[in-house]
């Protein structure tokens, strides 16, 4: 039921309205294999939407995404799908990585095991995590770097 509805990105803030993201989030960390599937396929789709990214993180959906990726089942690949979409924010970074997810997606990327299409998923976030770190290092102005370049 809340998959169906989470692919409709209109739906998305009565689920948020009614706590059904909590909800999502619980079933994912289940060990239910039918429940971590419906759960990470609708958090897949939520975590798409940039206004529920964060909100998404700090409500505790990273662990249970990393832990699905850990395993050899289905909700591996919509785990993966999920946590794609939460790294594409930037004030998710720091969450992701210590709670493993770079790990986790290193190790999708890697793993011969997993379809191809979810190795490119795991590497398109690894990159997206590699270059958003990139941009937090301290930058020179450009009149800084002529200057040093002068002395040179």
């Amino acid at each position: 039921f809340f998959a169906l509805i989470s692919s409709k990105l209109d739906h998305h803030k009565d689920l948020d309205d009614c706590g059904s993201i909590v909800l999502i989030i619980e079933f994912a960390s289940l060990e239910d294999i039918e429940c971590q599937e419906y759960a990470s396929f609708a958090l897949a789709y939520l975590a798409s939407n940039r206004n529920y990214q964060i909100m998404l993180v700090e409500q505790g959906a990273v662990q249970p995404l990393v832990a699905m990726m850990a395993v050899d089942t289905e909700p591996k690949h919509y785990a993966g799908l999920a946590l794609l979409k939460l790294a594409d924010n930037f004030e998710n970074h720091l969450r992701i990585s210590q709670e493993g997810g770079i790990q986790a997606l290193l190790h999708l990327g890697r793993c011969r095991a997993t379809d191809e299409d979810l190795q490119f998923k795991a590497s398109i976030a690894v990159g997206t995590l590699a270059s958003n770190a990139i941009n937090m290092l301290p930058r020179k102005d450009l009149h800084q770097q002529k200057q040093e370049l002068e002395k040179i």
